[in-house]
């Protein structure tokens, strides 16, 4: 059975769907202010890594060095409200990289036991 990692086309498709999401996250205004101040390359990278382990691929994310969370203010969370704009963006990328929807929601499915890593701020309330 292939993993999710594998259907998507590896590393090279990961790479390239990181790529666009955040060229759409920084594109975002309401998004954007979480990466003043953050080496992207080192973010993408760590995304990188993130996403091929929660999608099955070799390697995994750990807090010796490698692969461990960049430090930016996107450490300190985001509220939900936020973290839908990122799975659109997510979502999106993952379109216009080709990616047929049943896969597309398989992949959003793998990664959504990292949301309780990013979100510590709770739903705002209009």
């Amino acid at each position: 059975m292939t993993t999710i990692h594998e259907q998507l086309g590896g590393e090279p498709a990961v790479r390239e769907v990181v790529f666009r999401f955040y060229e759409k996250a920084l594109a975002d205004s309401r998004l954007a202010g979480y990466f003043h101040r953050v080496d992207l390359s080192l973010l993408r990278e760590h995304q990188v890594r993130l996403f091929t382990a929660a999608l099955g691929g070799a390697g995994a994310v750990d807090g010796s060095g490698a692969g461990a969370e960049p430090d930016t203010a996107a450490a300190e969370g985001i509220h939900h409200d936020e973290y839908d704009l990122v799975i659109g963006h997510l979502a999106d990328s993952l379109r216009e990289s080709s990616v047929p929807e049943p896969l597309l929601t398989g992949t959003l499915f793998a990664i959504a036991p990292l949301a309780r890593d990013v979100i510590t701020v709770p739903v705002m309330t209009t």
